[in-house]
């Protein structure tokens, strides 16, 4: 009987992986830990940048509609000027309103000899900051005569940031009398629409176009500024002090007989 040689006596571990296998396995872990961690790397890239869309398109959204309704709520005797600036190598704009009511006003309605102005200031890096300052009655003379800005007495001035990174802020004024897109305005008169130009740092340009109303003043000569003159009952206007108070009887319908209570006669019978 010969004894077992020593390739025979070698036995395997049951259950046992080889070097080899296992660096096969660390391997393909890694491959899929990080094909697994760049999905979700990208899946979170793209969530912010869809959060950052959104919120840039509401903000766009609120400005535009912010600036359609203060338009339309502009007063028939509001007054309107456009100056343009260089600040930090760009120009910027300044849209002043005048006797703007509640126009452009974040609160209440202003007073007849304040103003409001919608502005842009340049920011480092290049963007530039859209918001709305309040100017008090002498700030507004200052406004009217073409003078630099100057601080309320108070040294408490209001001012309500709208917008913190815009790219681009233009504003075009179209003179009906001549035809023309005009860049600054100082009147006399008034506009018939407004472009405004933005781009916010999303990098999506908008352009819009609002209409507004006529400029109308009281002349004397009974017809209210930006109203109808009213009629009194022979169909002619009121004079103009007249004006406001409710006719005694409607133009459009006929007079009503008064009865006698007696006799049941129209009176005066």
């Amino acid at each position: 009987m010969q004894p077992p040689s020593p390739a025979n006596s070698i036995q395997r571990a049951p259950g046992g992986f080889t070097l080899l296998e296992i660096m096969l396995a660390l391997a393909i872990f890694g491959v899929v830990v990080t094909g697994v961690f760049a999905i979700a790397q990208g899946t979170m890239e793209l969530s912010v940048s869809m959060k950052e869309a959104q919120e840039a398109g509401m903000i766009r959204q609120n400005f535009i509609e912010f600036l359609r309704s203060s338009f339309r709520r502009l007063p028939a005797d509001a007054e309107m000027q456009l100056e343009v600036k260089a600040d930090g190598g760009q120009y910027v704009p300044t849209l002043t309103i005048y006797n703007g009511g509640d126009a452009f006003s974040p609160g209440a309605t202003m007073p007849p000899d304040a103003s409001v102005e919608l502005f842009g200031r340049t920011l480092p890096g290049g963007y530039m900051r859209i918001g709305l300052r309040m100017l008090d009655g002498e700030q507004t003379n200052g406004r009217r005569i073409n003078a630099n800005f100057r601080p309320s007495r108070s040294g408490t001035d209001f001012v309500l940031p709208l917008i913190e990174s815009a790219a681009r802020f233009e504003w075009k004024l179209f003179d009906a009398a001549s035809g023309r897109w005009e860049k600054a305005w100082k009147g006399p008169g008034r506009p018939s629409m407004a472009e405004c130009i933005m781009k916010l740092d999303d990098g999506v340009e908008t352009r819009c176009v609002f209409w507004i109303p006529p400029l109308a003043k009281n002349t004397g000569t009974g017809i209210p500024a930006g109203g109808v003159p009213q009629l009194g009952p022979d169909g002619k206007p009121l004079p103009p002090d007249a004006q406001g108070v409710p006719p005694a009887v409607n133009p459009n319908v006929n007079p009503v007989p008064q009865l006698n209570p007696t006799l049941g006669t129209p009176a005066g019978m």
